[in-house]
């Protein structure tokens, strides 16, 4: 188990600097998708390990949902209008982000230590932190509505990576896996809104996520 943990948590890292390297949109989205399918992957072989129903339902939600539902959904409103499909001026630059980047790791991994190690009794628990704070400098750093909801997601993943492994018998990780992505959801409706709103006010972007 704690191999496997590793092994994802790891994976998840490296995916998360990619979409900081990334200026496509599509490819961030797509990167996204398969750090979903991975923390489904996880929570499956955890539900089969620990023989728990509660984590399976997180793990097909998971897969359903992030890993395919959202994903599908902003490609399709994305390929409406290719020209969204890249971020041209980002608020921090590639070589800056994956700087910065390497410095929340390696901050992280100090702070777990010096603040969470003593009563989480699982190694590598920075693992998910890191991806917390990973999450965060994805909304924060990127202009585009569509990543900095990835980001948002990113960081929900870690959350579902970190409770599924610590508190797997706990129904609080269905109900609020099931919260977050109506959150989610939610928030592309309001993304998708915004952007009408502000197409209505722009005759060039008139036709931006109609339908």
């Amino acid at each position: 188990m704690k191999d496997f943990f590793m092994l994802i948590g790891f994976s998840e890292i490296l995916l998360v600097i990619f979409m900081q390297w990334e200026v496509y949109v599509t490819k961030i989205v797509k990167t996204f998708s398969v750090s979903s399918y991975l923390i489904a992957l996880f929570l499956f072989y955890l539900s089969f390990i620990q023989h728990s129903y509660i984590v399976l339902v997180l793990a097909i939600l998971t897969a359903v949902i992030r890993g395919f539902f959202i994903p599908y959904f902003i490609l399709k409103r994305l390929s409406r209008d290719p020209w969204r499909e890249r971020e041209s001026t980002p608020i921090t630059g590639t070589a800056s982000s994956i700087i910065i980047s390497l410095m929340i790791g390696i901050f992280t991994y100090v702070l777990y230590e010096a603040t969470m190690s003593s009563f989480v009794t699982i190694s590598l628990g920075a693992l998910p932190i890191a991806l917390i704070f990973q999450g965060a400098f994805l909304v924060i750093s990127r202009r585009s509505a569509f990543i900095q909801l990835v980001g948002y997601m990113v960081m929900e993943n870690a959350a579902f990576l970190f409770t599924g492994y610590l508190f797997p018998d706990l129904p609080f990780s269905v109900e609020a896996g099931t919260v977050l992505d109506l959150i989610g959801i939610v928030m592309i409706s309001g993304v998708i809104m915004r952007m009408r709103e502000n197409s209505a006010k722009k005759s060039d972007d008139f036709d931006e996520l109609r339908g």
